[in-house]
């Protein structure tokens, strides 16, 4: 069968395994000849039932180009108004200039509908072939294609092993059919399912696929092998508490928000080296909880980074916690994470217990009575209330560490030491003293604002309260706006030029090289810097008996949120030393940037120890070929954001719906979208960006008014910018949410109401 118009296509259609609604096809002209003749043979057809309205252009569906939604449709019109009909069609046929032998058609509306949406058989993104459907759960059928909110979707990977599920299984025979008949693989299919499930087809497109863009690469064969690969790593450990595994993103150190989910080698590996491989782990010793150093935090499929839940999880238990009670603490977590996979970017505030708080012990016996005695509960909590003792004192000692840092990092780059030695220990000193202290640091940040919102929770102080206390912190993102305005341009990167967008990213600018790019050639005279102001607190000290004073207690929230900013400030410098050293060494041999970020950073720590007989530059070179070519032949792999299963692989459900809301603002402005190729000198609107560290705070100095992440955490960096900011802010809105958000023009946050609006 062929595909002609719209109309003419689901005329032609013979379908058993759905039903397409009653239609009739007009020609324009004839309509506006007979008007009346027309819209009385309307009203005979379809009596009282309700109709759609919809254009069948020719330019809507060819072999290059579909037009689709370029001409609106016209629902739920009372088949028995004329007035509603005759405004209906004239409205439609007033977008098209040329009559001539263009047609509209008129079909029944679908009543008592369970859900609807559309079909579509490529992953728009890399138009890799897969079953997508985006659906809307209720009995508007308009939702999906209007791009309205609330709606829903799935990806899957046709295979022999998985299903979809039940819900879309006579969806997918129906469609089945239409690729049978139709002889077509590329389809785009809009439909509606009934109350008693029966399948309802609206319209059936040839999905128009660009050349250029197919991805010719993909295979599923590559989920089968990853999923050898997943049933390994979920099988019971020896020495890991907890019966199996998952996989995310986003939980911990927040891979995906910091290095992006499809991060070049040499970002990757820097990121590896400096944290996630063992840094992460010793620290967290360092500060009572379990040893876990022969682990590794984080692992990669197909060049996505992936965080181990389960090791993650076994991270927090203190050192000293029962083997018993531990192993029945991280099987619960492991449930409740399955249960609800949407807490992947907030587990250690919205699931795990790391610290005590003013109230613990209430959520304590709230969530695991049914899990522990409260004799395990009471023991639970003394051990997590070492891990705060352990902190007050900690700081102090990694706040040592970074200022040795600060003098090792001149020491070093000062030093006449060969590029590649200068790297090497630039590394070691970096990981010594400083990413070993900001964990610790960060670790006291985390303890500080589950203080806090402890103290919200149990009504001590109210939410404008601790608003006014942070926004009253002077970190280092305050300083930078009113530095920025008193300092001389060379004063000013003397201190910042190490800062960039993409802190592991060598092809990303340092303010350094790209200050006119971030900030403009004038430096603006805006800023002040903001005064400290003590929120006053009594009763709730005694809850906790580490705490002697409030004074101790808020003395420790502020200066634990400082300190994290600060320390990640200062070891951030080490990378920008880093890639100045490795640009330098590319530079002698005749390696570009864009080659060095393919480098893994361990290739580099073996030429300062190794010496072969092999030439190092050509060694090098053939080094950069091979992971450029893995990076690209895993490139479009995409994967879902949590992996559960081996079954996600194949079955990507993306309904992560809960955004995390900062401020207590209200802001409507019109959306940007950041692109780092394009940096504009103002940002005067609600800015989305898909993730940002450190690097992206020249944003705050360009008006911005609101600010939407795709990835991030409440304990992400852009959370506490925007928090000490009091910027109204949706941090770590999902890929559907982030997608849907960047497709509207002008965008309401309401901050205190958790409500997001679209405007249009």
């Amino acid at each position: 069968m062929k595909f002609k118009s719209k109309s003419e296509t689901l005329k032609n259609l013979r379908l058993k395994k759905s039903i397409i609604p009653e239609l009739i096809i007009f020609n324009c002209r004839d309509y506006l000849n007979n008007e009346k003749k027309i819209i009385f043979k309307i009203s005979k057809k379809f009596k009282k039932n309700l109709i759609a309205i919809r254009s069948s252009f020719k330019n809507e569906d060819t072999k290059l180009k579909s037009n689709a939604g370029k001409y609106k449709s016209f629902l739920n019109v009372k088949a028995n108004d004329y007035f509603s009909i005759k405004k209906s069609i004239d409205e439609l046929i007033k977008g098209k200039k040329k009559l001539r032998n263009e047609v509209f058609f008129v079909q029944k509306m679908i009543r008592k509908i369970k859900f609807s949406g559309v079909l579509l058989t490529r992953n728009l993104e890399n138009y890799s072939k897969t079953i997508n459907i985006n659906y809307y759960d209720g009995n508007e059928t308009d939702v999906v294609t209007s791009g309205k909110g609330g709606s829903n979707s799935i990806e899957f990977y046709e295979n022999k092993n998985y299903n979809l599920p039940n819900k879309f299984l006579k969806l997918y025979k129906a469609f089945l059919e239409i690729r049978n008949l139709t002889k077509e693989n590329d389809l785009d299919i809009e439909f509606a399912i009934g109350k008693k499930k029966e399948v309802y087809i609206l319209q059936v497109r040839k999905l128009i696929v660009p050349k250029a863009k197919v991805n010719k690469k993909f295979d599923t064969n590559y989920f089968f092998s990853l999923k050898k690969k997943i049933d390994k790593l979920k099988q019971k450990h020896p020495d890991l508490m907890g019966k199996t595994t998952f996989f995310g993103v986003m939980p911990d150190w927040n891979p995906a928000e910091i290095i992006g989910s499809k991060p070049k080698p040499l970002s990757l590996s820097l990121y590896q080296e400096l944290i996630t491989d063992h840094v992460w782990s010793q620290n967290r010793a360092n500060y009572g909880y379990r040893e876990l150093d022969q682990f590794h935090l984080m692992t990669t499929f197909y060049g996505t980074p992936y965080v181990d839940i389960r090791i993650d999880f076994n991270s927090w238990l203190p050192k000293n916690l029962d083997n018993k009670i531990a192993n029945k603490i991280v099987n619960y977590y492991l449930n409740r994470f399955n249960l609800d996979s949407s807490l992947h970017d907030k587990i250690e505030f919205q699931l795990l217990f790391t610290c005590i708080t003013f109230s613990s012990k209430k959520k304590m016996k709230e969530k695991l009575a049914n899990i522990l005695t409260k004799k395990e509960i009471s023991q639970f909590y003394n051990e997590l209330a070492k891990i705060n003792k352990i902190a007050l004192f900690k700081k102090d000692e990694d706040i040592k560490k970074i200022e040795i840092l600060k003098k090792r990092q001149k020491l070093i780059q000062n030093s006449n030491l060969y590029e590649i030695d200068k790297i090497y220990w630039l590394i070691e000193d970096c990981k010594k003293y400083g990413t070993f202290a900001f964990a610790g640091l960060a670790r006291c940040g985390f303890i500080a604002m589950e203080l806090l919102n402890s103290l919200e929770e149990i009504k001590a102080i109210s939410e404008k309260e601790k608003i006014k206390f942070l926004s009253s912190i002077n970190t280092i993102t305050s300083k930078m706006k009113y530095d920025l305005s008193k300092l001389s341009k060379n004063k000013f990167l003397e201190k910042y030029g190490h800062l960039r967008p993409g802190t592991y990213e060598i092809t990303s600018l340092n303010y350094k090289d790209g200050f006119n790019k971030y900030f403009g050639k004038k430096l603006k005279k805006t800023a002040t810097q903001s005064s400290n102001k003590n929120v006053r607190l009594s009763a709730p000290i005694k809850r906790i008996n580490i705490y002697k004073s409030n004074k101790e207690l808020f003395d420790f929230i502020k200066n634990s949120i400082v300190n994290r900013e600060y320390s990640k400030f200062v070891f951030s410098k080490s990378i920008d030393l880093i890639f100045k050293n490795l640009t330098k060494l590319g530079k002698r041999y005749n390696l570009k940037i864009n080659e060095l970020s393919y480098i893994k950073i361990s290739r580099i720590m073996e030429m300062y120890f190794n010496l072969t007989t092999d030439k190092n530059i050509l060694s090098l070179k053939r080094h950069i070929k091979e992971n450029k070519d893995d990076y690209y032949s895993t490139k479009d792999i995409y994967l879902p954001d949590v992996i559960r299963d081996t079954e996600d692989l194949f079955v990507q459900i993306k309904n992560y719906d809960k955004i995390n809301f900062l401020s207590d603002k209200s802001i409507t402005s019109k959306i940007i979208v950041f692109d780092k190729n394009k940096i504009k000198l103002n940002y005067e609107g609600i800015v989305c960006v898909e993730n940002a560290d450190p690097g992206f705070d020249f944003l705050f100095n360009k008006n911005i008014k609101g600010l939407v992440t795709k990835y991030g955490g409440l304990n992400s960096h852009m959370a506490i910018r925007c928090s000490e900011l009091n910027l109204p802010a949706l941090i770590g809105v999902g890929e559907k949410n982030f997608n849907r958000i960047i497709s509207h023009k002008i965008l309401n946050i309401n901050c205190k109401d958790k409500k997001v609006d679209f405007i249009n």
